[in-house]
C-alpha cells in the first residue's frame, strides 16, 4: 500500500487504515476518508496530499488545530513518514510497507455505478469525483465546518444554498435569500430551482452534478482531473518553496533560540552599563551632598566663631564705656 497511518485513540487502542490514494481528508463528518469519532475532532479537521512521494499535510480551519511532531501548524507543511500527527485526542503515525516505496498511486478505471440513492456527484475542484449521499430534509453546502457539503474557501459564505427535500422533490435555494449572488444552474442564474437528473450547479469553482437513485454516474473522470489538478498545485508550490517542511521547522527553532540567545547577551551588556551608569552618578552624588554638608558646617563654624568675637568686641567696648 501506499500510505499507512496508525491511528491511537486516548486509550492506546490502534487502528490501521491504507490508503491507495492521493488525497486523504480526515476528521468527525462521515464523509471523510479518516473518520475520527471523538467531538474534540472538527468535522473536517485537516488533510493530506501526496505527489511525486512527497506527504503535504494542511490544518482545515480546525477549532482544536492540527499537531506534527508536537508542533502546531499554521501553513501548509511537507512531513515524512515516522512523524507523528497529532488532532484532539489522536495520535496518527505515518508509516509505508518496507517492501514498497512511497508513490503516487493510479486510479483504476472502473465501470459506470447505478445510484443506490440519491446524491451529488463533485466534477472539479479538490472534490473532483467526490461522491455525497443526500438524506435527510435538507443539505446544507458552504464553507461552514458543519455543511454537509463543506467548501474550504474562503471566497464561499458559510451557508451557500441548501438542497431542500419536501418528500418527492430537492429544491436548490440560497442560504441567505438576501445575498447579492445567484444560484448558477446548468449555466444559468436563478433564484431557485427544482433539481432534476443530471443537473449541474456551481458554487464558486466547484461544479456539482445531481443524480437521481437509480440512475447511473461515473466518478472516475473527476477523479483523475483532481488528482491531476493537486499535483500541478503541489509541484508549483514546492518548486516555488511555498510549502515548507517539517525540518524546515527545527532548523528555524534552533536560529530562533540562537537570536533569542544573542539578544539575551546583547540584553546584558546594556543592562550592566546602564547599572554602572547610574552606581557612578549615586556615588557622585552621596559625594556632592556629604562635601555641601560639610561646606554647609564649616559656614556655621565660621558664623559662629565672628558672632563670638563681635560679642566679645562690644562687650570690651561696653566695659571701657
Amino acid at each position: 500500500m501506499v500510505l499507512k497511518l496508525i491511528v491511537e485513540n486516548d486509550r492506546n487502542e490502534l487502528k490501521v487504515y491504507d490508503f491507495s490514494g492521493n488525497y486523504i481528508a480526515a476528521g468527525r463528518a462521515v464523509n471523510n476518508d479518516l473518520v475520527l469519532g471523538e467531538r474534540n475532532i472538527s468535522r473536517h479537521h485537516f488533510q493530506l496530499e501526496i505527489v511525486d512521494n512527497r506527504i503535504v499535510i494542511e490544518d482545515r480551519d480546525s477549532y482544536n488545530n492540527t499537531y506534527v511532531n508536537d508542533r502546531e501548524i499554521n501553513d501548509r507543511l511537507e512531513i515524512f513518514v515516522g512523524d507523528v500527527i497529532t488532532v484532539g485526542d489522536y495520535n496518527i503515525y505515518l508509516e509505508q510497507d518496507e517492501d514498497s516505496k512511497l508513490k503516487t498511486a493510479t486510479i483504476d478505471r472502473a465501470a459506470k455505478t447505478v445510484a443506490e440513492e440519491d446524491l451529488i456527484l463533485a466534477k472539479s475542484g479538490s472534490l473532483g469525483g467526490k461522491i455525497f449521499s443526500l438524506k435527510g430534509a435538507e443539505t446544507v453546502i458552504g464553507s461552514h465546518p458543519s455543511a454537509d457539503i463543506y467548501l474550504f474557501s474562503d471566497e464561499i459564505p458559510e451557508v451557500h444554498s441548501k438542497l431542500i427535500f419536501d418528500g418527492n422533490i430537492y429544491l436548490l435555494v440560497k442560504g441567505d435569500y438576501s445575498a447579492g449572488y445567484s444560484l448558477v444552474v446548468n449555466d444559468m442564474e436563478i433564484d431557485s430551482v427544482d433539481m432534476r437528473n443530471g443537473d449541474e450547479f456551481k458554487v464558486d469553482e466547484f461544479v456539482f452534478e445531481f443524480v437521481e437513485k437509480g440512475e447511473e454516474y461515473d466518478p472516475i473522470p473527476y477523479l483523475q482531473i483532481a488528482e491531476d489538478a493537486r499535483k500541478e498545485r503541489l509541484r508549483k508550490d514546492i518548486k516555488g518553496n511555498k510549502i515548507k517542511s517539517v525540518h524546515d521547522e527545527d532548523e528555524a527553532e534552533v536560529t530562533q533560540v540562537k537570536k533569542i540567545g544573542g539578544l539575551k547577551t546583547f540584553h546584558f551588556v546594556i543592562g550592566a552599563a546602564v547599572l554602572a551608569v547610574v552606581a557612578v552618578a549615586v556615588i557622585a552624588f552621596l559625594i556632592i551632598s556629604n562635601s555641601s554638608k560639610d561646606d554647609a558646617g564649616l559656614r556655621k563654624n565660621i558664623r559662629i566663631s565672628l558672632e563670638s568675637k563681635n560679642k566679645d568686641t562690644y562687650t570690651g567696648r561696653e566695659s571701657a564705656a
